[in-house]
């Protein structure tokens, strides 16, 4: 035998080249961080682009509006953005063909650009003609926030000034805020100037507000926290028609030196007695400014707007960036996985 056959003979079979498609657990975390920079790309493109930015509504703050006595106006409170209960409500305050709204508070479900947007937007669409005067609620604020400018911005870009006064017909009207469960000397101090320049010349004067100056159930204390004495001071002093409030979800009337305080959180927050349905208040004032207050109860009807809610606020507000992560970790599994079995 030759030494070339030899040779022949014990030659290693040849080696296949190498394969150089990527494993497929790499591959599977690619795709998850591809698609959650997609799904944080696509909430970006939804902000600057999808997103309308409604009209704010503002009250008519400082203004002597004309009008005629008697006149009906409606109170509601608390809707916290639950459009399916509030939008029953608003069409209910419009076939009562009101002169004005008031809403009392909690008027989003949290203090963000997207749950305003999403109530301006719908309230768009219901198109009241009458003024709507808001004050600000716990939830309509940012008590987080870097400094005092910041707490009420949103609310204030949205629905105008935290407090304020307006008159119609025979009636002056005051929004006081106390959103933050008390009110302070300087809002007293304005409060008291406020009375002290215009209600002489009005037949009733009605207060709305947040918080109500006390909690009227047994062994509850859902109310202000500080400053009601002397707010009640005040309000008493300037022969107050009737203040109305709303934080607590439920209907009460309650009294505090003679003066009738309306409680009404029953616009959309969940309740907190559920045997007390969803509903707002029907006032009137007549020529000589007494007043009468109806409660309007209003059935929850299921619509359209709580998946326009899950699609406009809930999804990319509560879900793009929670799965988005869950993606990124997946992926990172994913490739921690490949690089221990490579090893």
């Amino acid at each position: 035998m030759t030494m070339e056959s030899s040779r022949q003979g014990t030659a290693s079979p040849p080696v296949e080249p190498p394969d150089r498609r990527r494993p497929i657990r790499s591959r599977v975390a690619l795709c998850c961080y591809g698609i959650a920079v997609a799904l944080l790309a696509a909430q970006g493109v939804w902000h600057l682009l999808a997103a309308d930015s409604p009209n704010p509504i503002l009250p008519p703050a400082g203004e002597v509006l004309q009008g005629d006595a008697p006149f009906r106006f409606a109170v509601v409170g608390d809707s916290r953005g639950n459009m399916e209960v509030f939008e029953g409500i608003c069409q209910h305050i419009k076939a009562d063909d009101v002169s004005l709204v008031l809403h009392t508070g909690d008027i989003v479900k949290r203090c963000t650009e997207l749950q305003y947007d999403w109530v301006l937007h719908e309230l768009g669409e219901v198109g009241f003609r009458v003024p709507f005067c808001a004050v600000p609620g716990n939830h309509d604020i940012d008590e987080s926030a870097p400094d005092a400018a910041s707490v009420r911005r949103l609310y204030s870009e949205s629905f105008g000034p935290p407090r304020y006064w307006f008159a119609y017909a025979n009636t002056l009207f005051v929004a006081l805020d106390n959103s933050t469960e008390k009110v302070t000397g300087q809002d007293l101090d304005w409060l008291d100037r406020t009375l002290g320049l215009w209600r002489r010349n009005y037949s009733a004067c009605l207060v709305h507000m947040h918080c109500p100056p006390r909690d009227p159930r047994p062994e509850s204390g859902h109310a202000m926290h500080e400053g009601a004495p002397e707010l009640m001071r005040v309000l008493k002093r300037h022969n107050v028609t009737a203040v109305f409030a709303s934080h607590i979800h439920t209907y009460l009337k309650d009294e505090i030196d003679g003066i009738p305080i309306y409680i009404t959180g029953g616009a959309g927050a969940e309740r907190d007695s559920p045997e007390v349905p969803y509903h707002y208040l029907l006032c009137t004032v007549d020529r000589g400014g007494a007043l009468t207050v109806e409660k309007r109860d209003v059935a929850e009807t299921a619509n359209a707007d709580y998946y326009e809610y899950v699609l406009r606020v809930k999804f990319p507000y509560q879900g793009v960036p929670p799965l988005a992560g869950v993606l990124v970790a997946l992926g990172m599994f994913m490739d921690g996985w490949q690089r221990r079995k490579a090893y």
